[in-house]
C-alpha cells in the first residue's frame, strides 16, 4: 500500500496580497465609508428642512355649522411627545370609518370642513397632528412620524370599534407616512387611499427643489411609495389631479401601476394640490373617495399587470367602471357643510 502523501503546507498556502492590492482595498473601503457618511449627512440636512409645521395659531380654522353629533378632541402619547387628534362620529355607531394621515403645512384645523362633510355622508373620521404640527409637541422626523402613525392607528381602532369597515388615507406627505407603516397595521384596514401623493421621497425631493437631480442618488429613499404599494394586501384607491403643481400626475400613475390590488386610479382634470381641503374643491375631490369607503368590496378589482383604469373627473366625478352611470347620483350626500 502506498501512503497518501501529505500536502506541502508551504505550497498550498495562499500568496500574500501585494501592497498595491491592499491599497486598492483600503481606497475602496474609504470611498464606501465616505459615501455612506455623505448619504447620512445629506438625509439629515434634507430631513431638518423638509417639514413645514404650522401651529393652531398660524392655521385659519374655517367655521362649520355642526350638527348635534359630538366631536371628540383627544390627546395621546407618541414616545415622549403628546399628539392631538379629533374624532368625528357619524350618526350610526357602525358607520364606516376613515383615518387620515394629512399633508405637510396642515393641521387639524384644515381638516374640519372635510370631517364635517364625511359625517354628513355617513362616515366617521379620525385625523391627528404629527409631532410638531398644530398643538402636538416634539419635532418631526421620519422616525417620529413612523411612530406617530402606528400609535394613531391604534387610537383610531379604539375610537371606532364597531365600524363596518375601516379605511386609511394618506394625503400628500401623509402618503409616504402611511405606506411606510401600513404593513405593520394589525388588524389590517379594509382599504387604503393615496390622495395627491408621490411615488418616492427621492423623486419628490428633486421635483420640489430640495435636492438637485445630480445628488439624488446620494439621498436615501425612506418613503418609496410605489414599491410599498406593490406589497399592500388590501384594495388601493389612488386620487390625483393632472393640474397638481407640487407632485406631477406621473407620481400617481407610478403608484397605481405598481399596486398589487388597485381599486382605481382617479385623475381629476383641473384641481390644485390642496384640493382635498380647499372648500371650493372638497365636494368634487372627495366624491370618489366617499363612494369607495361606502361601497368598498374587499375583493381586489385589479392585480399586478392589469390595465390601469383612469377616471377623468373635472367638476363632477364620472364613474370609472361604468361611465354611463349618472354622475350626479348621490350628489346630495356630498354637500360641504356651510356651502350651498
Amino acid at each position: 500500500m502506498f501512503e497518501t502523501p501529505h500536502p506541502d503546507p508551504l505550497a498550498s498556502s495562499p500568496s500574500p496580497a501585494s501592497p498595491g492590492s491592499l491599497r486598492w482595498i483600503a481606497v475602496a473601503a474609504g470611498v464606501a465609508l465616505a459615501a455612506g457618511v455623505a448619504r447620512h449627512l445629506l438625509f439629515r440636512a434634507v430631513e431638518r428642512n423638509a417639514f413645514v409645521t404650522p401651529t393652531d395659531e398660524t392655521s385659519t380654522e374655517i367655521p362649520v355649522p355642526w350638527s348635534s353629533m359630538p366631536v371628540r378632541h383627544t390627546t395621546f402619547a407618541s414616545g415622549d411627545r403628546e399628539l392631538h387628534a379629533r374624532f368625528v362620529p357619524a350618526a350610526r355607531h357602525d358607520a364606516p370609518a376613515l383615518m387620515v394621515c394629512h399633508g405637510d403645512n396642515e393641521t387639524l384645523a384644515d381638516w374640519l370642513p372635510v370631517q364635517a362633510m364625511l359625517a354628513e355622508s355617513g362616515i366617521a373620521s379620525y385625523v391627528f397632528d404629527y409631532s410638531g404640527y398644530g398643538r402636538s409637541s416634539g419635532r418631526p422626523s421620519v422616525r417620529h412620524l413612523r411612530q406617530d402613525a402606528m400609535i394613531a392607528y391604534r387610537q383610531f381602532l379604539a375610537a371606532a370599534p364597531a365600524a363596518s369597515r375601516r379605511v386609511v388615507l394618506g394625503h400628500s406627505l401623509g402618503s409616504g407616512i402611511l405606506l411606510d407603516v401600513a404593513r405593520h397595521f394589525a388588524p389590517q384596514p379594509d382599504g387604503y387611499v393615496i390622495a395627491a401623493g408621490f411615488s418616492s421621497a427621492r423623486r419628490a425631493a428633486v421635483q420640489t427643489g430640495r435636492v438637485p437631480a445630480w445628488a439624488a442618488w446620494l439621498l436615501p429613499d425612506p418613503w418609496d411609495n410605489a414599491a410599498r404599494a406593490s406589497r399592500l394586501e388590501r384594495p388601493l384607491l389612488v386620487v390625483h389631479s393632472r393640474a397638481d403643481a407640487v407632485f406631477a400626475h406621473v407620481h400617481a400613475e407610478r403608484v397605481a401601476a405598481a399596486a398589487r390590488h388597485l381599486h382605481q386610479l382617479v385623475m381629476h382634470d383641473a384641481m390644485p394640490h390642496g384640493a382635498a381641503i380647499e372648500p371650493d374643491h372638497i365636494a368634487a375631490f372627495w366624491l370618489p373617495i366617499v363612494r369607495y369607503v361606502q361601497e368598498l368590496d374587499t375583493t381586489p378589482q385589479h392585480e399586478i399587470g392589469a390595465r390601469v383604469e383612469v377616471v377623468e373627473a373635472g367638476g363632477e366625478y364620472s364613474q370609472g367602471r361604468n361611465s354611463r352611470e349618472n354622475p350626479h347620483k348621490n350628489s346630495d350626500s356630498m354637500r360641504v357643510p356651510g356651502k350651498q
